[in-house]
């Protein structure tokens, strides 16, 4: 968790509020890999991934946005080519104002300008960990190491245990633990088998954090 100080995230979000507001269905591609970026956007209401394809093909999930986010920060703050794909995973709503407006508001707020240098650390930090995590783990401990991060940053408690707000299918799953969707759907079938996890509907269910947690250790 970010440990900011004053008011930089609501410096930020009434900055973007004087700009256009757009709305992305879920699964609705935001910014692709191939486009410069037409300026810098609030994620306002819903959850955004980021991701890059290889040239085989293959998806890498880079990371996960909750509202209150700003992207693509590399581009915005060092000027590099963006070079991912940002979607959304649920209706999306995000704010979008000029690079140029926007680095002249960091610049006249260092208080923000900081705030921006800790999500750009804490992105990489968790972006280091997941890549120790997928050559030293096995399938079973990433998919649980999974659920884990998407509980504690997207998850709601029920009477049922700690439900994930949105769909999460196993294809996806697959693509942030570097493995088939179907070995990222035996894991999520013998989560289930142990009592771990459930189903609501669409969405997955964790029904004891302490005891997934216990799981990592068995």
């Amino acid at each position: 968790m970010i440990k900011h100080s004053g008011d930089a995230p609501e410096k930020i979000a009434d900055f973007f509020s004087s700009y256009p507001e757009l709305v992305y269905a879920r699964g609705e591609t935001i910014l692709r890999a191939e486009d410069a970026p037409q300026g810098a956007y609030f994620l306002k209401k819903g959850c955004v991934h980021q991701y890059i394809i290889s040239s085989s093909g293959e998806t890498f999930m880079v990371h996960l946005y909750k509202p209150g986010s700003f992207f693509p920060l590399m581009w915005i703050v060092n000027d590099e080519p963006n070079t991912y794909y940002y979607d959304s995973i649920t209706v999306t709503k995000v704010l979008h104002a000029p690079k140029e407006d926007f680095c002249r508001f960091l610049k006249k707020n260092p208080d923000v300008l900081y705030y921006a240098m800790q999500r750009i650390c804490a992105g990489l930090s968790g972006l280091v960990t997941r890549m120790g995590q997928l050559v030293l783990d096995n399938a079973y401990k990433k998919t649980i190491l999974l659920l884990l991060y998407y509980a504690k940053n997207f998850g709601e408690t029920t009477s049922d245990g700690t439900r994930i707000v949105f769909p999460l299918a196993h294809r996806e799953m697959a693509n942030w633990i570097g493995t088939t969707r179907e070995t990222a759907s035996l894991q999520v079938e013998l989560l289930i088998r142990k009592g771990l996890l459930a189903t609501h509907g669409r969405l997955l269910v964790i029904r004891s954090m302490r005891a997934l947690h216990k799981e990592l250790d068995a």
